[in-house]
């Protein structure tokens, strides 16, 4: 390697200075041309790297060689003088010389060329030398075009086109797209064979040259040196599809190739030749694009050409290059791109015949590429949010095709334009825009109808155009308002029309319909929140205010549109400014035709009002509607169409003269700011002052008063039958809400969420309670207006909607001040803490602890007060601060107003455990805080009891916010679960245990709760007190009913033996009793029990009753033993077992000798020695009377019975309980009574079960033998303790606890399925065995509440059918519901139900032998008709196990009929119990054609159906599709299934009837279901419709046992059809 040679001519080493190189050069000077007499030096080929050696530190240099060449160009022109004879002399010359060198190559010489090269080692052609080819650009440059095809000739200049397009397909041929292909695919690390290298670099060479040429042809047809039917032409036809190829196939993929691979690496890395090869492809490309670009905007391209330069385009601006950003000039990328861009905007500009094809390219292009590059950002908001590259292609097209006509104010400045020529100007404004209108709409047009499936097309990609779509609306709206980018309002605006166009077609697909109100929602909520409310509350958004502009009108005053010119003036300034950059594209004469549109249409207006004309038809805002969308009506005549004949009278002639001057200046104003040059310009207008006068602008678009017209599609589309619409339209609603609250109140969108609340589906009601809950708390008059829908739905069958529901309930506590609002709220959550959901209970719970037991951070103290301690002795609500205090009474007020709302047992029970909950269920800080919260409650409620006492000792009447019955009844309560807070305060109470006067009987039993529960809680009780409380409880004992007895006699009995230790007077109290009892026997055993008795039956069951409490509480011979002397008078009576004693008097008394209500007496005291002693229980006579009760003892007898039972399990679950607690708090030591023989207690543990073991079968009976419901609802309480208890086995009580789930009770209801429900969760296994037996058990049980079988029915009347009146709810739906997800037990009972018809003798659970019960088989008919099934495949089981019972009973029935007519006697006891099984095969088919029916099935999809392989059916939502009515079957066909056959007429009917459905059925008369086809396949709503989530189901699941055997495709049987044709 040698330097450079200083003997070299000047002028090389002059053009040296062009080359950038810091080292030592080398240069082959073995090919050197006399050009011009001068001598010059000649670079080597590009293309041969061995003859071009380039050193600095071993790195080659970047575009050095062109550097160098367009150096010499130059320096060549410079040298010579523009002569055009000379110019074409010079090129004449060069033609000259480029065709010898090309001859001598053709006869095969060797000789070294300049201007040829040999692409490729294999290759035999040579191709032009990059010099070569930038020398004819040179050349062609400086010849004139008129003398061009003069002095050259034709023969000439196609020769030279040969050759250049020669070089095209050389470099075309080199195979660098498939070489770019497998390098890609060479992971990092493997590495590229020298080989390999060598060969894509000279390949990425020849496309140079290609690139080179294109360039040529494309820069020839610019300058119009190449005619189209010019052999240049072809040339350029070659070139441009060699650009796209090239770009598409070689140089994207290039700039593409993952990080990853080692290609990447390759011609990252800058010091190898691969890197500088893919520089100089760039620099090339972008030569190409540019000049690709230039030709574009002149409008020389052919229509065949534009084809392959809009995929150029396309293919490169997408292109991102990420994996060699950070090695390649970023630069380089960028202008590519931008060259790209400008190119597609010159062709979409002035190719309006190819516009719609481009637009579709370009979105089908863009819908192709991976999300990541669509998301690629072109540009920021002023507000920082990105735009992505998609969005501003799209635009800047649309904004491209805008253009401003050029008499903008034509005769302005003279005498002024005629009313007709104004009009013509007016319609060159509008068409100003009408093309970007258009091409707008086509775009979305093209969108929408790809965002959806379409029968008869391929696969697409719905997906990437809802994206692309979504994306693309979300940016234009970003953009409104923005001064560049007119364009996207008109987008927005055309869309939103588009939208309404959707939403009222009711044909549109879902997910279209979908996409359309989520656009509508966005759309409505941007101008809500870009537009103030009006003050009416109409949720409209015209509403003006002082500072906006306005419309341009007629009736616009001076300064109004001085106003409207000053903003607009400066957005057109500011775009004028920014046109030398390129960024207000078609920005101004979009904004200008809209604006000039409106001005000119007032100005029509305004000059026929000064020449007394009509009212024009167009003005304002409508001008600049029909201005945006390129409108091409024609105006108006100069008299008017729509005017009234004599001019406005109000208006002045010299206001009309002043709007029309000042509309002619602000047009003048346009034209001046259009047509300045930049260069003229003062200065621009700043950013922000533009952006807010368009934004002011914008608000008089029509889009902007469109919101009306928005909400109401999305107000319509709440009714859509659809579940996904419904769901869809409440969340677009919910979003315009959050900027316009307002809308909530208007009449038609308040009605529509009501009846969406009531909806069918629970994800609508879900959606619809979201709606509302996320802005009812925070809007006072809202919670008005929506609290009384919202808060019914706390009792949602949705277990999501109920949590939602009350999580919105919460909020709106926490702010309310209404307190009927708030007991209402506190009274709704307490009920749901017994919810059947889990999670619903435990929600409930949490809420009423945060609300109820937390203190607010002001509760906690006052100014430097300490907080109470809820241990002291004081009154720690008096402790608290002032405001903390109204918080506790806010609470105490709601509390006991709940309990005075709720008076029922179980709100009592709840609220005790809700308190119960919160003492134990927290821990920590936690279980303080609710702990003193509690005794401040109790101090409370003891305060507002004296102040309630005051205020009805002054006034005579109690204060309506605190009653002393709601207060006692609520620190009853409390004194179960705390008893030390009331037992504090407990002895202000004494004054209500004296019964008379105005103390009720409710005051007295919830102050004696009280009294017991806390007897031995007070603290330091004195001994007046104990004497005065010991008096009262023995004054109750007199007189009081049996209800206050029941609680007065164990406190009175804790009292003694507690605390007074008086036994004294208890002693002789009982021991009267006794001996009254001892009379009454005697007198009973004298008499021979037929005299009368000594006493009344009232005293002698007070006499019973007091007797048997203190027997019960008072442990007579334990306490003798520990104290003879204070027991001694027992002696007097009993010198044994007082127990026993007492046993045998009750028993005595038990007899059936006895008044009833002296036996019931006694058989209740019963039950109380038996719980004192379970021992008592088994003995014979004990025995004896419980067997007399259920034998043959009345009602009253049963229900006493049932209620010791009842009693007796409570009393041992507490018994267990305090044992289960003893045990847990020490360790467990040896019972010393049981080492001693005293197993009292013991002994008496197993006798609850063996009592319920003995007896179960009798309380069932006694439960479903009566209709008094009192003694159903004593057995179903004795029932469900025995399940929670475990004392018997689960399936003994199955039958009973599904027919009690029918019951209208609620109470009785709601326990019995969450019984049902936790049975089948725990005994999964085998509890379903004797669901056939529940099902029968519910029917006898609704025959026995109803009275007659045609009353029974299997719907269920007491469920909630407002979500859904067309269709009934099944009254054994809770059953169905547990089996549903298994599908083996699922089939199973399906098909058992339906055999039940089935009066085969064989059949094990049909009518069988002894008859049938046709009302039995209806009510299982019409459940079956009402069950909601989740999947099709369970409907398909239905009617597949109803066509084999029709297909075997039926078929030989219908024989059997057939020989009727020949029969002499076909009235016989056979004949009519045939008839009767007929009746039930009736029933079968009309259940069949009824589902049919309302599930859309055919009778062919119903024969193809298999229980084998069902899975064509079994993931397709079952979807009810009503047919008017209540959706109950209707029993016309069939008669005699709710009205008794009662004649012979009746029976022969009813056979007659069966023949013609079984020969219908026989003979294929065709479907019942017409029109009916595959609809559940079709259509409908998904698997949302039903509510609930997609069980999971058994994957095991597969079999089916209960398969008949038959073929699915012929459900009557083979053997059946032969025999039917004959």
């Amino acid at each position: 390697m040698r330097p450079i040679d200083v003997s070299a001519p000047a002028d090389t080493r002059a053009c040296l200075r062009y080359w950038p190189v810091l080292g030592a050069v080398s240069l082959d000077t073995s090919i050197q041309s006399q050009y011009e007499g001068a001598t010059t030096t000649e670079l080597a080929l590009e293309d041969d790297l061995q003859r071009l050696s380039l050193v600095d530190g071993g790195l080659m240099q970047a575009g050095i060689l062109g550097a160098v060449q367009e150096a010499l160009l130059s320096d060549e022109v410079q040298r010579v003088v523009n002569d055009p004879a000379q110019d074409i002399e010079r090129l004449d010359d060069f033609l000259t010389e480029l065709f010898d060198e090309d001859d001598a190559a053709d006869e095969g010489g060797s000789g070294a060329s300049s201007m040829f090269q040999r692409v490729g080692e294999e290759s035999g052609g040579l191709a032009l030398t990059r010099h070569a080819v930038r020398r004819i650009r040179a050349l062609l440059g400086q010849c004139p075009r008129s003398c061009l095809s003069k002095h050259i000739s034709s023969e000439r200049l196609g020769r030279l086109s040969d050759l250049l397009m020669a070089a095209v397909e050389a470099a075309r041929s080199t195979g660098l797209a498939s070489m770019v292909r497998d390098g890609a695919a060479v992971k990092r690390g493997t590495g590229l064979a020298d080989g390999y290298c060598r060969q894509l670099g000279l390949a990425m060479a020849a496309a140079c040259l290609g690139l080179d040429v294109a360039e040529l042809a494309l820069w020839a047809a610019e300058s119009g040196r190449a005619q189209h039917a010019s052999p240049m032409g072809k040339l350029l036809h070659a070139a441009t599809a060699f650009l796209k190829d090239f770009l598409l196939d070689c140089l994207i993929p290039l700039l593409d190739t993952t990080g990853d691979s080692e290609l990447a690496d390759a011609v990252a890395d800058g010091s190898r030749p691969l890197h500088w090869r893919l520089r100089a492809l760039l620099e090339a490309a972008l030569a190409a694009n540019s000049a690709a670009a230039a030709l574009a905007a002149q409008s020389f391209l052919r229509e065949e050409d534009v084809v392959p330069l809009v995929y150029v385009s396309i293919g490169v601006m997408f292109c991102s290059g990420d994996s060699l950003r950070d090695k390649v000039d970023v630069n380089l990328l960028e202008l590519i791109r931008r060259a790209s861009q400008a190119l597609l905007r010159g062709v979409f500009e002035l190719h309006a015949g190819q516009r719609a094809w481009i637009l579709e390219e370009v979105l089908a292009s863009l819908a192709r590429l991976p999300a990541q590059k669509r998301a690629q950002s072109a540009s920021r908001t002023s507000g920082g949010r990105p735009v992505q590259l998609v969005s501003v292609l799209l635009l800047q097209l649309l904004q491209a095709t805008a253009r401003l006509p050029e008499d903008l104010t034509a005769g302005l400045e003279g005498g002024g334009l005629s009313a007709k020529e104004w009009r013509m100007l007016l319609q060159r404004h509008r068409k100003a825009t009408a093309a970007a209108a258009s091409s707008a709409d086509f775009a979305i047009r093209y969108m929408i109808g790809r965002c959806a499936k379409r029968e008869g097309r391929g696969a697409t990609n719905e997906a990437e155009y809802r994206a692309l779509l979504e994306a693309f609306v979300d940016d234009c709206i970003a953009l409104l308002g923005h001064p560049q980018w007119p364009a996207a309002e008109m987008v927005v605006r055309i869309y939103s029309l588009h939208i309404m166009e959707i939403l009222d077609e009711e044909k549109s697909a879902i997910v279209v319909r979908n996409m359309a109100l989520e656009g509508a929602a966005q759309i409505a909520s941007h101008i809500a929140q870009s537009l103030p409310a009006r003050s009416d509350n109409s949720g409209g958004a015209s509403g003006q205010r002082p500072d906006r502009l306005e419309p341009v009108t007629a009736d616009s005053s001076a300064e109004s549109i001085g106003r409207f010119r000053a903003a607009t003036a400066v957005v057109l300034g500011y775009l004028q400014s920014r046109a030398a950059g390129g960024e207000s594209t078609g920005a101004i004469p979009f904004h200008v035709g809209s604006w000039a549109s409106m001005l000119i249409a007032a100005l029509l207006k305004n000059n026929r009002r000064m020449s007394g004309g009509g009212d024009d038809s167009t003005d304002g805002a409508d001008a600049m509607s029909q201005a945006s969308d390129g409108s091409d009506s024609e105006c108006d005549d100069d008299d008017g169409s729509n005017g009234d004949g004599n001019g406005d009278s109000d208006a002045s002639k010299t206001d009309c003269l002043q709007r029309r001057m000042a509309i002619e200046e602000c047009l003048r104003e346009y034209a001046k700011i259009a047509h300045q040059s930049t260069k003229t310009m003062v200065g621009g207008a700043l950013l922000a002052s533009a952006t807010e006068g368009a934004r002011a602008v914008l608000l008089l678009q029509p889009l902007f008063q469109s919101f009306d017209m928005l909400l109401m599609r999305v107000a319509l589309a709440l009714g859509a039958s659809q579940v996904a619409l419904r769901s869809r339209a409440l969340r677009s609603l919910n979003q315009i809400a959050r900027h316009r609250p307002q809308v909530l109140y208007q009449p038609s969108v308040k009605q529509a969420i009501n009846h969406r609340l009531r909806d069918s589906s629970p994800l609508v009601r879900e959606a619809a309670i979201d709606l509302i809950g996320k802005h009812i708390a925070h809007n006072p008059e809202l919670t008005g207006e929506y609290y009384g829908f919202i808060s019914v739905r706390v009792l949602d069958k949705g277990p999501s909607v109920r949590r939602r529901v009350m999580r919105i309930l919460a909020d709106i506590y926490s702010t309310s001040e209404d307190m009927g609002q708030l007991v209402d709220i506190g009274t709704r959550l307490l009920q749901r803490t017994a919810d059947d959901e889990r999670s619903i209970r435990e929600q409930a719970q949490k809420t009423l602890h945060e609300l109820w037991f937390s203190f607010e951070q002001h509760s906690h103290a006052g100014e430097g007060e300490g907080e109470p301690a809820a241990e002291t002795s004081g009154n720690v609500f008096n402790a608290l601060p002032p405001e903390a205090q109204r918080d506790i009474l806010r609470r105490v007020r709601v509390m006991t107003g709940v309990m005075d709302a709720a008076r029922a047992h179980d709100a009592v029970e709840l609220m005790a455990g809700l308190f119960r909950g919160a003492l134990s269920g927290a821990a920590g800080p936690e279980a303080g805080e609710a702990q003193l919260v509690i005794r401040c409650v109790v101090d409370a409620l003891f305060e507002q009891l004296l102040q309630a006492e005051e205020s009805a000792a002054t006034t005579g009447a109690a204060p309506t916010e605190f009653s002393v019955p709601a207060c006692l009844c609520f620190i009853a309560t409390l004194s179960g679960i705390a008893p030390d807070a009331v037992g504090a305060r407990v002895e202000s109470l004494c004054a209500y245990l004296r019964l008379g006067g105005a103390v009720e009987e409710s005051t007295v039993l919830d102050a004696l709760t009280a009294f017991s529960n806390t007897l031995l809680a007070i603290p330091h009780p004195s001994a007046a007190f104990l004497g005065a409380l010991e008096g009262d409880l023995v004054a109750l004992l007199s007189s009081s009913p049996q209800s206050i007895l029941a609680v007065a006699v164990p406190c009175l009995c804790t009292l003694v033996a507690r605390l007074t230790g008086n036994y004294a007077k208890l002693v002789r109290l009982f021991r009267s009793c006794v001996l009254q009892l001892y009379r009454e026997q005697r007198a009973a055993g004298d008499s021979g029990g037929g005299a009368r008795s000594a006493m009344s039956p009232k005293n002698l069951m007070r006499f019973i009753i007091l007797a048997g409490l203190m027997s019960r509480y008072i442990d007579f011979d334990a306490c003798r033993e520990r104290s003879r002397e204070h027991f001694k008078e027992l002696d007097q009576i009993a010198g044994g077992d007082v127990l026993g004693l007492m046993s045998g008097l009750l028993l005595a008394f038990a007899s059936a000798q006895q008044p009833v209500p002296v036996q019931l007496a006694a058989v209740q005291m019963l039950g109380q020695l038996h719980i004192r002693r379970p021992q008592l229980a088994v003995e014979p006579q004990a025995r004896a009377v419980m067997d007399r009760a259920f034998a043959g003892g009345s009602a009253g007898h049963k229900l006493q019975v049932l209620r010791n039972f009842l009693e007796f399990l409570r009393a041992d679950a507490e018994q267990h309980a305090a044992q289960e607690r003893r045990d847990r708090d020490a360790e467990r030591e040896v019972d010393a009574r049981a080492l001693v023989g005293n197993v009292g207690d013991v002994g008496g543990a197993g006798v609850g079960a063996s009592l319920m073991q003995t007896y179960l079968d009798r309380i069932l009976d006694a439960i479903f033998a009566s209709s008094a419901p009192a003694l159903r609802a004593a057995g179903f309480r004795v029932v469900s303790l025995v399940l929670e208890q475990g004392l018997a086995h689960p399936l003994k009580c199955m039958p009973a606890l599904i027919a009690l789930g029918t019951s209208s009770d609620p109470h009785i209801r709601a326990k019995a399925l969450r019984l049902h429900q936790e049975m089948c969760f725990k005994y999964a296994s085998f509890i379903h065995s004797r669901d056939l037996e529940g099902v029968r058990k519910a029917y006898e049980y609704q025959l026995l509440v109803r009275g007659s079988a045609e009353a029974v029915e299997g719907y269920d009347s007491n469920a909630d059918t407002q979500d859904r009146p067309d269709r009934p709810a099944a009254s054994l739906q809770f059953v169905y519901s547990q089996v549903r997800s298994r599908r083996v037990r699922r089939n199973e009972l399906l098909a058992l139900l339906v055999k039940v018809c089935d009066s085969d003798p064989n059949s094990t659970v049909g009518a069988g032998p002894a008859g049938a019960d046709v009302h039995f088989v209806r009510f299982v008919a019409e459940n079956l008709s009402a069950l909601e099934y989740k999947y099709l495949d369970e409907v398909l089981h239905v009617i597949y196990q109803a066509s084999a019972v029709i297909a075997s009973t039926g078929v030989g029935l219908y024989h059997q009929f057939e020989a009727e007519a020949e029969a002499e006697a076909a009235d016989g006891p056979q004949w009519r119990r045939a008839t009767e099984e007929s009746v039930c095969i009736s029933i079968l088919f009309v259940l069949r054609e009824f589902l049919k029916a309302h599930y859309g099935l055919s009778e062919s999809r119903c024969a193809a159906y298999s229980t084998s392989d069902p899975a064509g059916a079994r993931d397709k939502a079952a979807v009810w599709h009503a047919q008017g009515g209540r959706g109950r079957i209707e029993w016309g066909e069939c008669p005699s299934a709710v009205r008794r056959m009662e004649t012979a007429a009746d029976h022969s009917d009813q056979r007659a009837r069966f023949r013609r459905m079984m020969a219908a059925s026989l003979t294929g008369s065709g479907d019942p279901v017409e029109g009916g086809g595959d609809s559940a396949e079709d259509g409908g709503d998904s698997a949302e419709d039903g509510g609930d989530p997609v069980d999971g189901g058994d994957p095991a699941d597969t079999g089916d046992p209960v398969d008949s055997g038959r073929s699915p495709a012929d459900p009557l049987g083979n053997d059946a059809l032969p025999q039917a044709a004959d």
